[in-house]
């Protein structure tokens, strides 16, 4: 009664461990396998930048009107506030400051937590429509897939180019590229930079931009309304290494520049550069940043494969043991057969 009772409970014991892995592996791990609601990092790119020194640019002080080589950070706060289901809504602001300048710019986006791309629910107020990746690829990102980025300073979306993969302070890395040009549209940049300026002070500054363009503006300037309007474009160059198995950044430099055109024949003209930045993260920031990978990926291991995995052992482990302990049961004599056995 006692070995068949206990091969019995082997047997259910197994089955138990097994659907508990299946139950991990097919359950769990997709519930897991997206972006987490506590997404909390601070990156930080340093660098140089040529800034336009608006005070001196009314006054008309073409001299001091532009500071070269000026040290520059960009402190960026990137964070998911809350979720529902497989929609985050993630934050990511950033400040960038200069000598003399400090400009906010803040972006809310609906994610899908799975793709990364903008989710297809209603976004809500204050989400900033978009399509493309944000602030990271999806887990595991495929080289061969055809990312999309989403710059938010012209709120375009170009293509990714993937370029190849490699290891940053350890960490397994695809490498990517982002090219972005088009009218500035981020208001909180674009806030800072004067509409229009004076007639006579535009004609100042196109003395200084190359003899071609000179040549090509001609006497067209005179046909311009006085104060004469800017139009504002922006070209931003991202190379970008994410973690192979998160998709999150790893390391990133930053090159942008934004230039003041004036519109002639419906045409644009370039007139003056007045932000240009040349950043990258720092080393502290890479280094957190692979760190966490690091420690994310070998959580999403244990729950992805080493768990499943002993679970499924010890499910068949058990199974073998309640059959083995049955089998042997089945062929064991009875206390009757070992007795007619003794008597003769």
């Amino acid at each position: 009664m006692f070995v068949r009772r206990s091969s019995t409970i082997f047997l259910a014991v197994g089955v138990l461990f097994i659907a508990l892995a299946a139950l991990v592996r097919f359950v769990l791990v997709p519930t897991l396998s997206k972006l987490p609601g506590d997404l909390d990092v601070n990156p930080v790119y340093e660098g140089t930048g040529t800034l336009l020194n608006a005070e001196a640019l009314q006054t008309g002080d073409i001299a001091n009107m532009i500071a070269s080589d000026v040290p520059v950070t960009i402190d960026r706060h990137i964070y998911v506030s809350s979720t529902d289901g497989d929609t985050a809504i993630a934050h990511d602001d950033s400040i960038l400051a200069a000598a003399g300048l400090s400009v906010p710019s803040n972006h809310t986006y609906a994610l899908d937590r799975k793709t990364m791309d903008a989710t297809n629910s209603d976004a809500g107020e204050g989400i900033e429509p978009h399509s493309g990746m944000t602030i990271a690829l999806p887990l595991q990102p495929d080289p061969s897939a055809s990312y999309k980025y989403y710059d938010a300073t012209t709120r375009t979306t170009v293509p990714m180019t993937y370029l190849d993969s490699g290891t940053v302070v350890g960490r397994d890395v695809l490498n990517y590229s982002v090219e972005a040009k088009g009218i500035l549209r981020d208001p909180a940049i674009a806030g800072t930079l004067p509409p229009a300026l004076p007639k006579a002070l535009v004609g100042s500054l196109t003395r200084l931009l190359p003899a071609d363009v000179q040549q090509s503006l001609g006497g067209a300037l005179g046909q311009l309304a006085d104060p004469v309007p800017f139009t504002y474009t922006a070209a931003t160059r991202i190379n970008l290494a994410a973690d192979q198995t998160l998709g999150s950044p790893i390391d990133a430099q930053l090159n942008q520049e934004i230039l003041a055109n004036v519109e002639i024949g419906g045409q644009l003209f370039p007139v003056l550069s007045v932000l240009s930045i040349d950043a990258a993260l720092t080393d502290q920031s890479i280094s957190d940043a692979a760190a966490s990978a690091k420690s994310q990926s070998i959580q999403l291991n244990l729950i992805s494969v080493v768990t499943p995995i002993v679970l499924f052992l010890l499910g068949v482990l058990a199974l073998l043991v309640g059959l083995l302990r049955r089998r042997l049961r089945s062929v064991a004599p009875s206390p009757v057969s070992r007795a007619n056995v003794s008597v003769r």
